[in-house]
């Protein structure tokens, strides 16, 4: 197979996966970011990195489980290989509810045995969450608890990627605006270059070619504590929308996240504030003298179906709409589109995704 001229388009979790899978089947990439290498401005930077696929079936349609199942493999095949150390955990989620929200887990258990996953769920009781998770086993008389899930620290693999594309030889244009994007074709400053295939993986920047794409809002915080030792992500069943904790390195949790029909990207308000902080405090009060250390916006592209798309203008793909499964389906997106580019066709089994103009 020829090496080919590809231009990424966007440096978020989806552009930068695609640079890297497209630039191991060996092609030249060429990566363009608007924004600085720092990528603290990105909806990535701010996301909690979870890769729970059974988990999401609390909302989110069986096809994400199956893709997210998939991608898991390809996540745990990759980080080992990149250029800087990264936190990823693989110790499944515990999923926790208290007495008047069980019925959030109970929908959960059936959801994910009637998609065929019963084999990766079992419910605990106290003394089987007690070995699991000690400092819960008082707090909770049981747990579903889901394997294999796990979760990825975004603060150590968006620099990772990033230095693994720059070591193998990506052109790297940070603080370069695109200013179009065609077939086989972009403009940065007023001046046309060409390539074998165009990219677009801007997320919501992408709305003007994609009209259907909005944002969902998301408020997230970490906290910082050394009182509290959790093993593995805790997603914790609430009336309104999942909430999870999620442990990381030097004794911080992310906590997270909120689900709001916007895309402003103004600070948090003191609702969401006031339902992250207490659903801490209820899975564990000592969290309760945790510092803040943390508290971010972002909102997340998505279309109306929840699904990501790949959409196809000749040799121009636009990725995008992995609302809140970037984390988690971001790897097989980029084995599709590596797939395509190499067999001039995608994959069957991703079809429902495509959609060529």
């Amino acid at each position: 197979m020829r090496q080919q001229q590809i231009a990424v388009i966007g440096a978020g979790i989806t552009g930068l996966t695609q640079a890297l899978w497209l630039q191991r089947q060996g092609h030249q990439i060429s990566l363009f970011e608007r924004g600085s290498d720092r990528l603290d401005h990105h909806c990535s930077h701010v996301g909690a990195g979870m890769l729970a696929p059974y988990c999401e079936l609390s909302e989110a349609e069986t096809d994400i489980a199956h893709w997210g199942a998939a991608a898991l493999t390809l996540w745990q095949r990759v980080v080992p290989t990149l250029a800087r150390p990264v936190h990823m955990s693989c110790a499944g989620t515990l999923v926790v509810a208290h007495h008047q929200d069980r019925a959030g887990s109970n929908h959960l258990a059936e959801r994910v045995d009637h998609a065929g996953f019963g084999e990766h769920q079992r419910w605990l009781q106290r003394d089987e969450l007690r070995e699991l998770e000690p400092e819960l086993a008082d707090r909770f008389a049981e747990g579903l608890y889901l394997a294999p899930e796990g979760e990825i620290d975004p603060r150590s693999l968006l620099p990772a990627l990033v230095e693994t594309l720059r070591q193998d030889g990506a052109m790297l244009h940070f603080a370069t605006e695109v200013e179009d994007q065609a077939s086989g074709q972009i403009t940065v400053q007023g001046q046309r270059h060409a390539f074998d295939w165009v990219l677009d993986c801007r997320g919501l920047a992408a709305r003007e070619q994609m009209p259907d794409l909005r944002g969902v809002r998301g408020e997230i915080m970490t906290l910082h504590t050394r009182e509290v030792r959790l093993n593995r992500p805790i997603r914790m069943m609430h009336p309104r929308y999942p909430l999870y904790i999620v442990p990381r390195p030097n004794h911080r949790f992310v906590v997270g996240a909120t689900s709001i029909e916007s895309d402003s990207l103004r600070p948090a308000t003191v609702r969401s504030a006031l339902e992250l902080l207490s659903a801490a405090y209820a899975l564990h009060p000592a969290l309760a003298e945790a510092e803040i250390v943390e508290m971010n916006t972002q909102c997340r592209p998505t279309f109306p179906d929840h699904l990501p798309r790949i959409t196809q203008q000749d040799h121009l793909l636009r990725i995008n709409g992995l609302y809140r499964h970037g984390y988690l389906l971001s790897p097989l997106l980029a084995e599709t589109v590596a797939t395509l580019i190499r067999d001039q066709r995608p994959p069957a089994e991703m079809a429902r995704l495509w959609q060529p103009l």
